[in-house]
């Protein structure tokens, strides 16, 4: 950007006083800024790239000849540089400006300078990045279950699941007490994170929370993680099932088997010790 040559850059940034400041003093209040500008091709830009800042309602003021004036500057405590172009008649302006050579992020105010008022644009930011390309957004942190304590005093009252079973596809309602009153809480079924929902407390800190588990999912145990908004946290099991219900015990008893089957090795035992004991008898006879 240019370095501040023009007064009236200079008092649209603070830093300069005159009678253009005196103006301002006795100016009437500022009304509310027009539409906010816009960035092109892109607010993301290469080192060295160029862009355009263009917006409109800069017009002149009705108690005044004197022609508007727009102003760019660093969005900092005292901007050094600076750009200015006076707008057309109809109060669209724009300015070519080139990215600076530095990597990062960039903020700039605009003002319309009407000379007995003034009002200011929303401020405008570039990222400037070493391929004109927008950073990825870092991946979110894999959930662990258990990774984050519980929050005391938060638990399950009730559900129409059995025993915190269900079937894929079927409705569930389950209630939870101890969050923040009117804390607002977001239900996540994991592994593969599916949103079952968001729900309110109410004023005693109980929520009701009627979802449905997605049909499809995988069978076997999944976590119900609860965030509120206030930061509270609850994580509980859930398992499912083909048909929602726990699965039977299959493993049969060995304890009675193993009883019968000593006592008929001992009975079968003591039988052929007398059996010999018969025909040894008969033999000497």
């Amino acid at each position: 950007m240019s370095r501040l040559t023009r007064t009236r850059v200079a008092v649209a940034t603070g830093l300069t006083l005159g009678t253009a400041t005196a103006g301002l003093m006795l100016a009437p209040v500022a009304f509310a800024a027009p539409a906010a500008p816009t960035v092109s091709p892109s607010s993301t830009l290469s080192p060295g790239a160029e862009y355009t800042v263009a917006g409109v309602g800069c017009t002149q003021a009705s108690d005044t000849d004197g022609m508007p004036f727009v102003s760019m500057v660093p969005d900092v405590a005292e901007p050094q540089s600076g750009d200015g172009t006076e707008p057309t008649a109809d109060g669209a302006w724009s300015f070519d400006v080139t990215a600076p050579m530095e990597l990062g992020s960039y903020t700039y105010r605009l003002t319309c300078d009407q000379y007995t008022s003034e009002f200011s644009y929303d401020k405008v930011t570039i990222t400037v990045t070493a391929d004109g390309k927008p950073v990825p957004a870092p991946a979110p942190a894999a959930f662990v279950p258990g990774a984050t304590p519980n929050t005391p005093g938060i638990a399950a009252t009730s559900s129409t699941a059995t025993s915190n079973v269900a079937a894929p596809g079927q409705e569930v309602t389950k209630t939870y007490k101890g969050f923040k009153a009117f804390e607002k809480v977001t239900l996540v079924l994991h592994s593969d994170p599916v949103v079952l929902g968001t729900y309110t407390a109410d004023a005693n800190g109980v929520i009701t929370a009627t979802f449905t588990l997605p049909a499809g999912t995988t069978l076997g145990t999944h976590t119900l993680a609860l965030d509120g908004d206030a930061g509270s946290h609850f994580e509980e099991t859930i398992t499912l099932t083909a048909d929602g219900k726990a699965l039977a015990y299959t493993g049969a008893s060995v304890a009675l088997p193993l009883v019968a089957g000593t006592v008929l090795v001992g009975a079968g035992a003591g039988a052929l010790v007398l059996s010999r004991r018969r025909t040894a008898g008969a033999s000497q006879a």
